[in-house]
């Protein structure tokens, strides 16, 4: 399995057979630029397909809010946490990857815009999913931290 990162011009892949990635988030007040917004969604996306839940955890603020294509809003970073584990209750990922990335900040909040496709087997069935993902990102402390996450239609 591959994550893919597309950062403009220069693509990264990385094998999740390969050590984690280990990621600082960028310290408050700091640009968030398509590079840096790049970089802190490839920690986030390694650290959901990892199942690393409490390295997720610090990548969402307490007041998180995720409203998931057609369904309804998760409030909360323990329930948006639960969302995310079933999300990959059962499933084999065999390719993720997010391309077209790029932030935009204003002060202490930042909107981070990309696109995603997985492919996956769920149950036996294999099928590939694929969608556009608003974030809005807030420095907090030495970091930042997800506020809200909307999944958009490709």
């Amino acid at each position: 399995m591959n994550i893919a990162t597309d950062w403009g011009n220069a693509p990264a892949v990385r094998d999740v057979a390969r050590p984690r990635l280990r990621h600082r988030p960028a310290v408050a007040g700091a640009v968030l630029d398509d590079i840096a917004a790049a970089r802190w969604v490839q920690a986030f996306d390694a650290a959901w397909l990892d199942q690393d839940w409490p390295r997720l955890e610090h990548y969402l603020a307490p007041d998180v809010e995720f409203l998931p294509r057609g369904g309804d809003v998760v409030s909360g970073r323990e329930a948006v946490l639960a969302h995310l584990r079933r999300s990959l209750d059962g499933a084999v990922i065999h390719e993720y990857s997010a391309t077209d990335l790029r932030g935009r900040m204003s002060r202490s909040t930042s909107i981070v815009t990309y696109r995603w496709q997985i492919d996956r087997t769920v149950d036996g069935g294999r099928s590939v999913a694929e969608g556009r993902d608003m974030l809005a990102l807030r420095a907090v402390g030495g970091g930042w931290q997800l506020g809200w996450r909307i999944q958009l239609p490709p």
